[in-house]
C-alpha cells in the first residue's frame, strides 16, 4: 500500500501520464527489446512531497534533483539528493522519498519499463551506490527530457510513441556513460571526433601523439586514456585503422602503384606497409587488388 503525503499539485509542475490501455497497445505492437515510459513530470519545489510504497513500484522511477534536496530510501540503504544528483529506484524495491522540509527539492522524474531495463537499472545502481551519481541537468539530458514532455503533451500517435521508446535507451547513456558525454571542448566540440578529423586530415603525414594531443588541447597522457576508453584503440592504432581503410578504397578505384600509395599514406616502408596491411586485411594489398579485379571480371560475365 502506498502512502502519500503530497504527490502532485506543486505550483507549475506538469505530469504527463500514457494512459494504461494505450500503454498496453504500444507494448504489443512496439520492438521486445524497447523501453516505455509510463509517467513523466516535473515537480518544482515540492514542499511536503512525500511518498512511501512498502511493495515498490511495477516500473523503475528515475528522480533528477535541480534545486534544494531531499532524501531518499531504498531498502535498508538511504541516500540524500541535492542539486545536480539523480537516483534510479528498481521497480518491485520497498522505497521511500521525500522533500526537505526547509529547502524542498525541484526534480525530473520518470517511470519506465521495458526488457533491457534491468540491465540499464544495475549499472546506472552501481554508479549510485559509488556516489557516483552527480550530472547536471541540462544540454543533451535536458533536451532530450523536454523533447519527450512535448511529444507527448501532443497525444501519443503510433510515431511519438515509437520514437520516444527507441530514444530512451540514448537517454540513458547519458547517466551510464556522462565521461564520454563530457569529453568536449570549452566551445562543445567533441575531443575525440576533433582528434579523428585531425587524423583524417593528416593521414598521408607521419604524426606523433604529442601533436595530436596539442591538437585538442590536451596532455598526451589524458588525451590516450579518453581516446582509448572511446574508441578501444590507441590514437595510433586508430591512424593505421584509417589508412588501411583510405589504401582499400585507392587499391579498389584508383591505378596507384602499390608503392606510390604506400608513399601517400606516410609510410617510407612499402615492405612495412603491406605487413600492416595483411594484418587488418587478412591478405596482402596486391592479393586484396586481384581478388577485386577478379570479383569485377566476374560481374561482366
Amino acid at each position: 500500500m502506498e502512502t502519500k503525503s503530497k504527490l502532485e499539485g506543486f505550483d507549475g509542475e506538469m505530469r504527463i501520464v500514457v494512459p494504461p490501455v494505450i500503454l498496453a497497445e504500444n507494448i504489443r505492437k512496439g520492438r521486445s527489446d524497447a523501453l516505455y515510459i509510463t509517467d513523466i513530470g516535473y515537480y518544482p519545489k515540492a514542499r511536503h512531497h512525500y511518498c512511501h510504497r512498502p511493495e515498490g513500484s511495477e516500473e523503475h522511477i528515475l528522480l533528477h534533483c535541480v534545486n534544494g534536496r531531499g532524501m531518499v530510501r531504498i531498502g535498508n540503504e538511504a541516500f540524500e539528493l541535492e542539486a545536480n544528483q539523480y537516483i534510479l529506484i528498481p521497480a518491485h524495491q520497498m522505497h521511500a522519498y521525500q522533500a526537505d522540509n526547509a529547502n524542498p527539492w525541484t526534480i525530473y522524474w520518470m517511470h519506465f519499463i521495458g526488457r533491457p531495463s534491468d540491465d540499464f537499472i544495475q549499472k546506472i545502481f552501481q554508479r549510485i551506490q559509488e556516489r557516483k551519481n552527480i550530472l547536471a541537468f541540462d544540454g543533451e539530458v535536458y533536451r532530450i527530457f523536454n523533447r519527450f514532455c512535448k511529444l507527448l503533451s501532443k497525444g501519443y500517435s503510433r510515431e511519438i510513441l515509437e520514437y520516444i521508446n527507441l530514444t530512451l535507451p540514448y537517454f540513458f547513456c547519458e547517466y551510464l556513460y556522462p565521461e564520454i558525454a563530457k569529453d568536449k571542448n570549452v566551445d562543445g566540440t567533441d575531443i575525440i571526433e576533433l582528434a579523428i578529423e585531425f587524423l583524417k586530415i593528416n593521414i598521408g603525414n607521419r604524426i606523433g601523439l604529442q601533436e595530436i594531443a596539442s591538437h585538442v588541447n590536451l596532455s598526451v597522457s589524458h588525451f590516450s586514456k579518453v581516446f582509448k576508453h572511446r574508441t578501444g584503440y590507441s590514437p595510433i592504432e586508430y591512424l593505421n585503422h584509417l589508412k588501411v581503410q583510405k589504401a582499400c578504397y585507392l587499391l579498389q578505384f584508383s591505378d596507384k602503384r602499390i608503392s606510390l600509395i604506400s608513399y601517400d599514406l606516410g609510410f617510407e616502408d612499402q615492405y612495412y606497409f603491406s605487413r600492416l596491411f595483411k594484418e587488418h586485411m587478412g591478405v596482402s594489398p596486391s592479393s586484396y587488388r586481384a581478388s577485386l579485379e577478379q570479383e569485377n571480371n566476374n560481374k561482366i560475365h
